[in-house]
């Protein structure tokens, strides 16, 4: 028997799933093709720094089981570095071999503003001071804090934590601001004193709810930054695990769904590209090239330094490079909903005068993605039953109306499998990927909210971030403190 499309609803029905199915086919590729072309920095499981190996010795070159290679075997003082440093890139499953006396590794300065910390930055000095690298030094910035941050940075100074035990602590130098210059952001002020009291080569700027997981990140990203005669290194973190209810609920989506938003990752990577950013809480820089282009003073005034500072050392055409560190280094960038409110403006406000009608179609792509498909389904499902209560007039045929239900299970699930993967890395049950909808109404709220007033009335609504407001101005196309 043959059956008939309804032009009445069946049409315009099957030709709103067939959007649906185009935008999330954008969606996956957008988030697909940025994962994929970013090469990867891990560490070899099973093997830690300082442990007892079995060596095998060949021209004076120590190897491991044939396959990874000692960085040296000093003769002289009978001293041999079982420091590895393995490279692989996507699937090529490439191993990084890098000869070199580990003495003659750059000096690296570390430096961690922090403001208002006290969860996270013992955890983060620790794991900095614990990095089995030998000429470094950590240069903590207490940026005004109002609570317990510059005590805590003082104890671990002090050997005042068990925990401390066996570290070099004589490598953390504290610096406490108070007050800032009134054009400069609170990051940007810290992060530069911190860049004036350093003495390496190398700089490294970090975050203070960062922890490094292995303690030869350093030694990896160095060796890799030299390997590759590059100029600055930035690496993407793995994301740290969520507490927060709500934030398990919304932070997964607004990560998996944020690709649409940003610049694509993939080009950074690309010296014919403009585009170009850093991240935060990992990027090293050379400390000649960090002049060059102006220091912090460059971008005293960005709420987004990172963004600001990437631009400026792509555009002076030094060679830059963006990785994934995984399982290396873990952060979280927000840990509930009100933070993550105030982050979806701080991301959106720059991007909005440059692309207004972009932003527009990227909320129209959420909804049709991860909204309306789970809208769809009951109401569908309903009228399978004849018991549509709120469309009667929503006359489908049966045959066509299991049809629909299936089409629609079609996006129901690869929004599932996409958000699950999130879920995952986040290590947050998998019964929360079940709030999809909520969590996107959330997250398109949230976006209307700043996105809305700036097109409008050219300023957002005052963004709290890290304890200050801001509000980006159109005129000035910057924020404002």
């Amino acid at each position: 028997m043959v059956y008939f499309l309804n032009s009445n609803i069946e049409i315009p029905l099957l030709l709103l799933y067939v959007l649906v199915i185009s935008s999330l086919s954008f969606l996956l590729a957008s988030s697909f093709r940025s994962r994929l072309s970013i090469p990867i920095i891990e560490r070899q499981s099973g093997y830690f720094p300082g442990q007892s190996l079995n060596l095998e010795v060949n021209n004076n070159q120590s190897y491991i089981n044939g396959k990874y290679q000692i960085l040296n075997k000093d003769h002289s003082n009978n001293k041999t570095y079982t420091f590895l440093s393995n490279y692989n890139s996507g699937n090529e499953n490439n191993i990084y071999v890098k000869n070199s006396l580990f003495k003659n590794l750059p000096f690296v300065s570390i430096i961690i503003p922090a403001r208002n910390e006290e969860k996270h930055i013992k955890k983060c000095l620790l794991s900095l001071l614990s990095q089995e690298y030998p000429n470094f030094e950590v240069i903590a910035v207490n940026d005004n804090s109002s609570d317990n941050t510059l005590k805590i940075m003082e104890d671990i100074k002090n050997n005042k934590y068990y925990e401390t035990i066996g570290l070099s602590s004589e490598k953390l130098k504290i610096i406490s601001l108070n007050g800032k210059p009134e054009n400069w952001t609170g990051k940007t002020w810290a992060s530069q004193n911190g860049y004036i009291h350093s003495n390496g080569s190398i700089l490294l700027f970090t975050d203070a709810d960062t922890y490094y997981a292995k303690k030869d990140v350093l030694l990896q990203t160095v060796l890799y930054m030299k390997n590759k005669n590059l100029d600055v290194l930035t690496g993407i973190p793995s994301p740290e695990k969520l507490d927060n209810f709500w934030a398990k609920i919304a932070i997964p989506l607004w990560d998996s769904i944020s690709v649409l938003f940003g610049v694509d990752s993939a080009d950074v990577n690309n010296p014919q590209s403009k585009i170009a950013y850093l991240i935060g809480c990992f990027f090293l820089i050379k400390k000649k090239v960090f002049i060059d282009i102006g220091t912090f003073e460059s971008v005293h005034d960005a709420i987004q330094e990172d963004k600001a500072l990437g631009v400026i050392v792509k555009k002076r055409g030094y060679k830059i490079k963006l990785v994934r560190l995984k399982e290396m280094i873990y952060t979280l960038w927000v840990d509930d909903l009100t933070t993550l409110w105030h982050g979806i403006g701080r991301t959106l406000a720059p991007l909005v005068m440059k692309n207004r009608i972009k932003d527009i179609l990227n909320l129209l792509i959420i909804f049709l993605d991860s909204v309306l498909p789970f809208i769809l389904f009951p109401i569908l499902l309903s009228a399978s039953f004849d018991k549509l209560l709120f469309f009667p007039a929503l006359k489908i045929s049966f045959n066509f109306n299991l049809f629909f239900m299936l089409l629609d299970l079609i996006p129901c699930g690869i929004m599932f499998i996409l958000v699950s993967r999130k879920y995952k890395e986040y290590r947050t049950e998998p019964m929360f990927s079940l709030t999809i909808i909520f969590a996107s109404i959330f997250v398109i709220i949230a976006c209307i909210y700043n996105i809305v007033p700036l097109i409008i009335f050219g300023n957002t609504k005052p963004i709290l971030w890290q304890g200050r407001k801001y509000i980006y101005n159109k005129k000035q196309e910057g924020f404002t403190i």
